[in-house]
């Protein structure tokens, strides 16, 4: 955000349009943000915000912020300067930061309100934990049971270490982290009393094993002497044949013990997991070699690109060229999506349509009205996580193919359930030859040779590969004609799945 470039925007409604969608791009959907908000200095009482829906953040917790916490972010931005504050307001945790000019005076100030039990969830976790006190800077943050407080336990802490003390019969874990512009201390109350018990529990049962295992020790020796040399030798002889790479190699003897021949069939079992794992990962690399490929051709420094982009647009919005601004967007959205900067393979149903409306977008644009795009979607699984762009290039096969040809048509999109799956279908009504069928088929083989293939028909081909990788054989995608004649490209997701 440029104060210079928002300072020339005369629409108020505009502006507030913009800046929400910039607040929903940037925060929305951060886990370690329950609600973003963003004032300008020169019109405090005029609040932008946006509130992440997955943790039951709402428009109430706006209006909350809104009505006792507003002011006293504008109190305490006086002083901040270039650093970071803290209000604990109500068990509610804020940060505060300005937001500087060119000339290093702020104009604008961020405040967040921190998803604590997310940010320090690692915290939270050490064993025997019962009180858990942070510190950011001088704001209190309790996590767990009662404020602990250092004067009285005569803690004193040091920067970026960690130490562990017993004080007044309790012992406690209490360390500092120091930031450029922030401090993180903590102070964990922890019982030790279960601990004592198991291992109290834990010497009585080992001593009366003891008591029990020594006369039986000779019967043993002498039944391991006779029963288990000869099973051991034969298993260690195949392991040293697995081990010089033979996979998969069979183990046929039938021993007298049970006990035995179970492990017999445990190590066959093992053998041929290896050999089919070694042949999935192997066929993993081959899918990814293609990716390699491409990623290779298309090596461009993503940063400078990002910044390209950002500085066509603004010349753009300064020309009012909505159009161009808008094409750029999309754009950039899609370039923030094959980036993957804050590496999440997986993504909810509706951020995955965030991408895909952005791609359609651009294509309107050079289609026009000879593109029509109809969508049923099933609400109640946007929530659900699929990979990233994984219906991006069932899309652009659908217009390269389907509609590219005939210069028109039409796109019908589909999400639903269907038993235990989540279903989407793309389907297009350009027309499917048999011919056309029995190509994809082959393509869409494990054992197909992809090398001289199009970028297009490698994405469907890739897409297809990273569903099986993720969720097994019955995951995977297929391109059929239907009764109409029409191409149909059907992705199916087991939902357990796609719940992880």
């Amino acid at each position: 955000m440029r104060s210079s470039s928002f300072n020339q925007t005369k629409d108020v409604d505009a502006l507030y349009d913009r800046i929400s969608a910039f607040l929903s791009q940037q925060y929305k959907y951060e886990d370690e943000f329950l609600i973003t908000t963003l004032c300008f200095c020169s019109n405090p009482d005029n609040i932008y915000y946006t509130y992440n829906e997955t943790y039951s953040a709402t428009y109430f917790g706006v209006r909350e912020y809104r009505n006792n916490v507003h002011n006293m972010v504008l109190e305490m931005s006086k002083t901040l300067g270039t650093n970071i504050g803290f209000l604990n307001v109500q068990g509610r945790t804020y940060m505060v930061r300005n937001i500087l000019g060119s000339d290093y005076q702020p104009y604008a100030v961020l405040t967040m309100q921190l998803n604590t039990a997310n940010m320090f969830a690692g915290i939270k976790n050490v064993v025997w934990e019962k009180d858990i006190t942070i510190w950011l800077n001088d704001t209190p943050v309790v996590l767990n049971g009662n404020q602990l407080d250092p004067k009285q336990l005569k803690i004193t802490f040091k920067q970026n270490s960690q130490t562990f003390q017993d004080i007044g019969g309790r012992s406690y874990v209490y360390g500092m982290n120091q930031g450029a512009a922030y401090s993180l201390s903590y102070v964990i109350g922890v019982d030790s009393s279960p601990l004592v018990q198991e291992l109290s529990g834990f010497k009585n049962t080992l001593i009366w094993m003891l008591v029990l295992i020594l006369p039986l020790l000779g019967l043993v020796i002498w039944f391991f002497t006779r029963n288990v040399s000869s099973p051991i030798g034969r298993l260690i002889v195949e392991a040293k044949n697995i081990e010089e790479g033979n996979f998969g190699i069979q183990v046929s003897d039938q021993f007298n013990s049970s006990e035995f021949q179970y492990l017999t069939d445990a190590f066959n079992s093992m053998s041929y997991k290896l050999k089919y794992q070694f042949d999935r990962i192997y066929k993993e690399e081959l899918a990814l070699r293609d990716a390699r490929i491409m990623a290779l051709q298309s090596q461009i420094n993503p940063h400078f690109l990002n910044n390209t982009l950002e500085i066509i647009n603004w010349e753009a919005r300064l020309s009012d060229n909505v159009k161009v601004s808008r094409m750029i967007e999309a754009l950039s959205t899609m370039l923030d999506a094959a980036m993957d900067r804050k590496g999440r393979p997986i993504v909810h149903v509706s951020e995955e349509m965030m991408y895909v409306d952005a791609y359609l977008y651009i294509i309107s644009e050079r289609l026009g009205k000879r593109l029509t795009v109809q969508k049923d979607i099933d609400s109640s699984l946007l929530d659900l996580y699929v990979p990233r762009l994984v219906m991006q290039p069932i899309i652009e096969n659908a217009v390269e193919h389907g509609i590219q040809p005939q210069q028109k048509g039409v796109i019908q999109i589909r999400i639903f359930r269907e038993g235990n799956s989540l279903i989407f279908e793309v389907e297009n009504d350009g027309i499917m030859t048999q011919e056309d069928e029995n190509r994809i088929a082959r393509l869409l083989s494990d054992d197909y040779d992809a090398a001289n293939e199009s970028s297009n028909n490698l994405g469907i081909r890739n897409v297809n590969q990273r569903l099986k990788i993720i969720y097994g054989d019955d995951s995977g995608l297929s391109i059929k004609m239907n009764r109409n004649g029409h191409a149909v490209a059907r992705i199916v997701i087991a939902i357990d799945q796609s719940k992880q």
